[in-house]
């Protein structure tokens, strides 16, 4: 079965409709194409899709320009039988590379090429370290592309696609689809496929909850200051109790079981810090206030939140429910 065009760029947000429309016009035609957009936004996949659709034939040639040096340029200009040259980050070629690209466009107009760079269009038209001679030589057909922030609508099709193309279909906690939705994504697409990839490493239920997610995108600047400002203000005891109950409100959440008052109870007299339903339920309301955890009705159960897993990181010398 023959896989549709643009099948691998995923999204329903209108500005992502928009560039892969015009990247499938501007795919057979022989003039050049220039893709911009920021780190992550997925210039490459759009590239090698373009390559794809104007010559299924063909291969791409994907050169790296930050380390583009005469030979390979050379090489990859007089070798161009049934190939697409991709110029990745065009911007970033020294003063006499880009030299170089416009002889090798002026005398190969035959070759289709597609080049791309994190500048926006105008940035790259007032740099002085780009050539105006090559901007307007490659400015002809020009697809920029939207980042993540401008597009969060996607956050959800992007998480499952990338799940899928992993083989995973697991079940998203609300409390990740919320975080995901605030988190700002300097990083784009690509930031949010490390998330995924990430939490397909570490899930071993069937639910990704928020400790699935990277260590680092959990604990910004701020929270982790929070975190030890209020450590300061625990007794031992408090201290010992707020590790247990969180710990294992964690451990209940990620195997899809209800972390209700009696079963948390049940699970303290397990161990040294036995408590009953009534000290759970004044415990868990000191957690909710402090916005550690959230109070479901019903088998929803108590969840831990993002506030909490930073807390309960930001503990020293913590053991974790076995």
């Amino acid at each position: 079965m023959t896989t549709p065009p643009f099948a691998s760029i995923y999204g329903e947000h209108q500005d992502i409709k928009h560039a892969i429309h015009m990247a499938k016009q501007f795919a057979k035609n022989e003039q050049p194409v220039l893709l911009t957009g920021q780190i992550g936004t997925g210039k490459t996949r759009f590239a090698q899709e373009m390559a794809n659709l104007s010559n299924p034939q063909a291969s791409m040639r994907h050169i790296y320009c930050p380390i583009l040096d005469e030979v390979t340029l050379k090489e990859a200009f007089t070798q161009v039988t049934n190939q697409v040259l991709y110029l990745d980050e065009v911007s970033l070629l020294s003063i006499p590379m880009q030299h170089h690209v416009i002889h090798f466009l002026e005398t190969s107009p035959e070759t289709k090429i597609i080049a791309s760079s994190s500048l926006s269009l105008e940035a790259l038209r007032v740099s002085s370290t780009f050539l105006p001679e090559l901007f307007y030589r490659l400015n002809v057909l020009h697809v920029p592309l939207p980042s993540l922030a401008d597009r969060k609508t996607d956050i959800p099709v992007l998480t499952l696609a990338f799940f899928q193309e992993l083989g995973m279909k697991p079940d998203i906690d609300s409390s990740v689809w919320e975080f995901l939705q605030q988190y700002p994504f300097e990083g784009n697409v690509q930031e949010l496929k490390n998330m995924v990839h990430y939490a397909a490493s570490v899930l071993e239920g069937q639910t990704v909850f928020l400790h699935h997610l990277p260590p680092f995108v959990l604990l910004p600047q701020h929270t982790a200051s929070k975190g030890k400002k209020e450590e300061h203000q625990l007794t031992l005891m408090e201290k010992q109790e707020f590790v247990f109950l969180l710990e294992a409100i964690k451990s209940l959440n990620e195997k899809g079981e209800t972390a209700s008052r009696r079963i948390l109870s049940e699970l303290s007299k397990q161990g040294d810090i036995p408590l009953t339903p009534q000290q759970v339920r004044s415990r868990l309301d000191d957690l909710e206030k402090k916005a550690y955890v959230t109070k479901g009705k019903g088998r929803a159960g108590t969840k831990i939140t993002l506030e909490g897993l930073s807390f309960l990181k930001s503990l020293d010398g913590y053991i974790p429910v076995q």
